[in-house]
């Protein structure tokens, strides 16, 4: 898990930082329930909170970043303002911007998958399923075609 892998990279963790681990009671759902602010960098718990209308400060280059929904900070300046402002002003993001990250969450999770034939976890396996032969059949075509047509730079057509 990534608490492990913070855990292992950090000889000292500061104890206003608790990390919380993939079997323990509270999880990010828990967290989400009570928070007043977001801050994230590309985890997907970001659009998550601005879905339920929580204040969102995006700071990675994350998918959802600069969509209308996650306040973007350009600097670190900026992003201390940022969260001083959030949280003095107290205020949910407006219906629109909550409408606009349902939106891009659903076109996101159920729209913009695409088949693809290998992933890297399980390359060699997967190539015995759809070795390049079958990927460039008709078959594998109907199948992948659309995706390696996006990859090589056809704009997606919605």
């Amino acid at each position: 898990s990534m608490s492990d892998v913070v855990k292992g990279a950090l000889v000292d963790i500061p104890e206003n930082i608790h990390l919380i681990g993939p079997l323990e009671k509270v999880n990010t759902y828990d967290l989400m329930e009570i928070a007043a602010l977001g801050l994230v960098y590309t985890t997907t718990t970001g659009l998550e909170m601005a879905m339920n209308g929580i204040p969102v400060i995006a700071c990675g280059e994350t998918h959802y970043r600069k969509r209308s929904f996650t306040l973007d900070p350009m600097s670190w300046d900026e992003y201390y303002a940022l969260i001083e402002k959030a949280l003095q002003d107290k205020k949910s993001p407006a219906k629109a911007q909550i409408e606009t990250a349902w939106e891009y969450a659903y076109r996101f999770f159920f729209e913009y998958p695409l088949a693809f034939p290998w992933r890297l976890m399980h390359f060699w396996k997967d190539m015995e399923v759809s070795p390049m032969s079958r990927v460039l059949s008709d078959e594998g075509q109907k199948e992948f075609g659309r995706t390696f047509d996006y990859l090589a730079g056809e704009k997606i057509n919605w």
